[in-house]
């Protein structure tokens, strides 16, 4: 009997057993520990945006992969066509440091309104196809697509090494024996790590928080802006608008609140657009996992694999490393 224990149930997780479900069944059983009440899923508390942003292949291995990981989502939405995945156009403007961002978005143009907006004054705008993650539905399918998981809701406290394999035990005072371990648990690795591992050795946590405001109505189709930075978001299937996002390097759940009301302010001066009542916003705040050079991790070392550091990139480098990492776990147990 092959046992796999997978250590996190966000996005990297979910990937994985999602792309070990679709690949030929290699291990006999296979167990996901994930407990939002100790170690919050990030990929829960995000605005959910697959974009290429700008990036090109061929100038750096980081915007290869990028671009490669854009590639496998699109490929999966064609294929599996996921729930909760909506196709949208993604504005990107600048009003300052154009020379630079127009290297970047050489294909924009300065333009005055979109068929989603309008702006107070003529902005360089750049458009690109994206898609728009609703978390709750898109999460919920992965775990309900991964038939045969045995799903525990239990915090991992100590994972040993063993002659056959591992033990680990968890807060309930359960202990199993594996085969092989994956840890997926994104800014929570670090506390399994008792082996050098140097994904995780220089990685970050990065507090991501933004405004979701509920029952408001842009428009019957979705759509996503980031303008100088500052993003809003359009759920027209829930109609949610998601105003943020700030970026702090804290291992704290600190809100920002200071902060996300200048982003707000920002976006009303130059936006021809019935933003909801600020007061009406609530904040939502993930710890998300900042590898060196934003590069995310793929190792394994005596203690197990390790698979994180996937930062703004996570659902779509989420699939392509998952399927990786799932062909390399296929070929060990062979």
């Amino acid at each position: 009997m092959t046992t796999l224990a997978i250590i996190g149930g966000g996005i990297a997780g979910r990937s994985l057993i999602y792309a070990l479900a679709k690949g030929k069944k290699t291990f006999t059983k296979i167990i996901l520990f994930d407990s939002d009440d100790f170690a919050q899923t990030c990929a829960f508390r995000s605005t959910a945006i697959v974009a290429a942003r700008g990036v090109s292949a061929g100038h750096s291995d980081l915007g290869d992969l990028l671009m490669s990981a854009f590639a496998s989502f699109t490929q999966h939405f064609d294929e599996d066509r996921p729930p909760g995945i909506f196709p949208i156009t993604q504005y990107t403007g600048a009003i300052s440091k154009l020379d630079q961002f127009q290297k970047r978005y050489p294909d924009g143009e300065v333009v005055q309104s979109t068929p989603h907006f309008l702006l107070k004054t003529p902005t360089y705008l750049a458009y690109e196809d994206a898609y728009m993650v609703d978390p709750e539905i898109y999460l919920g399918w992965l775990k309900d697509e991964s038939v045969g998981v045995d799903w525990k809701t239990e915090f991992v406290t100590e994972v040993q090494k063993t002659d056959n394999g591992f033990l680990i035990k968890t807060q309930l005072g359960q202990a199993y024996e594996v085969q092989e371990v994956v840890f997926a648990g994104g800014n929570y690795n670090r506390y399994w790590k008792t082996v050098a591992s140097s994904g995780v050795q220089k990685s970050r946590p990065v507090q991501g928080s933004y405004f979701e405001f509920q029952n408001c109505h842009l428009g019957d189709e979705s759509f996503s802006l980031t303008l100088e930075g500052d993003n809003l978001i359009y759920h027209a299937h829930t109609q949610k608008v998601l105003i943020g996002s700030t970026t702090e390097a804290t291992h704290l759940l600190v809100g920002v609140e200071k902060a996300l009301n200048e982003i707000y302010y920002r976006l009303e001066e130059r936006l021809e657009l019935g933003l909801p009542p600020l007061n009406s916003g609530e904040i939502k705040i993930g710890l998300r996992e900042k590898a060196a050079k934003r590069s995310p991790y793929l190792e394994r070392n005596e203690q197990g694999w390790w698979f994180g550091g996937l930062y703004k990139s996570g659902y779509s480098l989420g699939i392509h490393l998952g399927r990786e990492l799932a062909c390399k776990l296929s070929s060990s147990v062979r």
